[in-house]
């Protein structure tokens, strides 16, 4: 009995043994099943926290990507809008029969003409100094820097090209700058000192047709006047309201342009000038020191004249082809033609000058 007793306890003592072991395996992979659980569930939200912070870096990229697209458009139209109002200013400046900062700029140089006269001067008095280049060449430089107006021209132009010439106005936008380059190398052909004198040295006033008749001043200045106004209206007034409008006309067409376009053209590829002046190799055997100079001279007129400028705004021109509007596209290549056959028309020693 006693060994049975024995042996039943030792069961029950196996038996519970038994029992607290698989209560403990139960108990470890349960809590390590909850662990797993926990670690997936952490996992879970750490990927999504990653994806959301991702997403809003993305959309922060975007938003920042489209508001610098927004500014620079914004700046490069109110650029082109700047443009159109300078010319606007322009063209009212040279509106009239006779624009006006011509004509007052022929005044002060007729003035200075006078005022190297004498108090009773003939025909042949005014005749004289008419043929008296290195004195009239002063006298137009005298006359043309004590003109506010024709000052107040040069300011304008320059500050065409100054706005002209924006760092949002780059790309295939250059069109802008490489036609006010344009309008300023035409200005600067024809209301200089030189233009204003090569216009008096072939005047032949009426008055001094006549030796014996006594020449007023008055009259001399009004005939002066009047001959200088009409050579501007004749021969340059018309090529610098075409360019004048080429300009506006250009600036119109980019500032009508869907933002995107607008940008894509600012930051496209640019076409610069492929300058082609030859230097001569510095051989004293072959070519004198002057006349190195006077090649270099030569090609760098030549480079520089207002027919090699048009043809570098047609070629500008010719890259916008399929990146405007079609119609305005034709109208200015139209209106720089006319532009073009305008300087050719000019005084060959200005058109190729």
């Amino acid at each position: 009995m006693v060994h049975s007793s024995s042996l039943l306890n030792l069961d029950s003592i196996s038996y519970a043994g038994e029992q607290r072991k698989i209560h403990d395996s139960v108990d470890y992979f349960g809590r390590r099943s909850t662990s797993i659980s926990d670690m997936s569930i952490t996992n879970i939200i750490t990927v999504i926290g990653v994806v959301i912070a991702l997403f809003a870096v993305i959309v922060t990229l975007v938003l920042y990507n489209l508001d610098k697209r927004q500014q620079w458009a914004d700046q490069a139209r109110a650029d082109l809008q700047a443009i159109i109002g300078v010319c606007g200013r322009f063209l009212h400046a040279l509106s009239g029969d006779v624009p006006y900062p011509i004509f007052h700029t022929a005044t002060t140089i007729t003035k200075e003409f006078c005022s190297h006269l004498s108090e009773s001067p003939t025909g042949k008095d005014v005749l004289a100094l008419l043929q008296d280049e290195d004195l009239l060449f002063a006298i137009c430089v005298e006359g043309w820097l004590s003109s506010n107006q024709v000052m107040h021209l040069m300011d304008l132009v320059e500050e065409l090209e100054r706005i002209a010439s924006s760092h949002y106005l780059r790309g295939k936008l250059l069109l802008t700058s490489q036609a006010s380059f344009l309008l300023t190398s035409i200005l600067a052909k024809v209301c200089s000192p030189k233009s204003f004198f090569s216009i008096l040295r072939q005047l032949t006033p009426e008055s001094c047709r006549d030796d014996d008749v006594k020449v007023f001043l008055d009259e001399t200045t009004i005939e002066l006047q009047n001959s200088i106004c009409k050579t501007f209206k004749d021969n340059y007034k018309d090529t610098i309201d075409l360019c004048l409008h080429f300009i506006q006309i250009v600036s119109s067409t980019f500032l009508v342009l869907p933002e995107l376009q607008l940008v894509n053209l600012a930051k496209a590829r640019e076409f610069h000038h492929p300058y082609s002046i030859v230097v001569p190799a510095a051989d004293s055997d072959k070519l004198e020191a002057n006349e190195m100079i006077q090649h270099l001279n030569s090609a760098i007129e030549q480079e520089t004249s207002l027919l090699n400028r048009i043809q570098w705004v047609k070629i500008v021109l010719k890259d916008l082809e399929y990146g405007i509007n079609g119609e305005e596209y034709m109208k200015l290549v139209n209106l720089i033609d006319y532009i073009s056959f305008a300087v050719k028309t000019l005084p060959s020693n200005v058109a190729e000058g």
